[in-house]
């Protein structure tokens, strides 16, 4: 249930947007990312071009293809159709929950992953509804939701590891200075710069130890 007031913050912004409440709730079936999502309406808020939207989630969302073949290297006695829903409603909790279970069926995994999933959808309806009943300080509250998430993930990491904290400043000052002269690019290109440099200052036993 902790992904309803997600899915409210989402609503949020895409609303403010210029979404409709069919398309904000309809991203959230079709698309599905989370995170993902709230950059893209973000990224619209600010006027990005589609093409910008499309290539920044690409890039953001780009761990879900591993996360999927792990997936389904564990699960028995699939068929290519579950695989697909499977493929649909991976994120990273669902992911987790799964990976550090023992069990092997699918259906396990897809009842973890669609609980996840009809969280979320259920989460932007009730933003659509609210957002016309609560008053717009309340409802512009619920921007910062994106950064509370990303503050909750990033913190436990910079606390264990100096050179993680090292990779978020340097992502961070490169944001900000790329997009003076890129734009709504910038984040795309920081966020590779970031990785491409983040492989040669994390130690892999970082990764490989039981804390990250």
């Amino acid at each position: 249930m902790g992904y309803v007031p997600m899915g409210i913050g989402y609503a949020a912004i895409a609303m403010k947007a210029g979404f409709t409440p069919l398309q904000t709730i309809s991203m959230s079936f079709l698309v599905y990312a989370g995170a993902g999502q709230i950059i893209a309406a973000s990224m619209a808020l600010s006027g990005a071009t589609a093409i910008a939207i499309i290539l920044t989630n690409f890039v953001v969302n780009l761990r879900y293809f591993v996360m999927s073949t792990c997936v389904l290297n564990q699960v028995e006695e699939s068929n290519f159709g579950l695989n697909i829903l499977a493929a649909h409603v991976t994120v990273d909790e669902s992911f987790a929950v799964f990976s550090l279970s023992e069990d092997s069926s699918i259906w396990i995994y897809l009842g973890i992953a669609i609980t996840a999933w009809l969280s979320w959808c259920l989460g932007a309806a009730i933003g659509v509804v609210l957002l016309d009943i609560l008053p717009v300080i309340v409802t512009n509250s619920f921007n910062i939701s994106l950064y509370a998430l990303f503050v909750a993930i990033l913190v436990p990491a910079v606390k264990d590891s100096k050179q993680i904290a090292a990779l978020v400043l340097i992502t961070a000052v490169l944001n900000i200075v790329l997009s003076q002269f890129l734009g709504n690019w910038s984040l795309i290109v920081s966020t590779l710069v970031g990785a491409g440099i983040g492989m040669y200052i994390v130690d892999d036993e970082y990764f490989l130890s039981g804390d990250s």
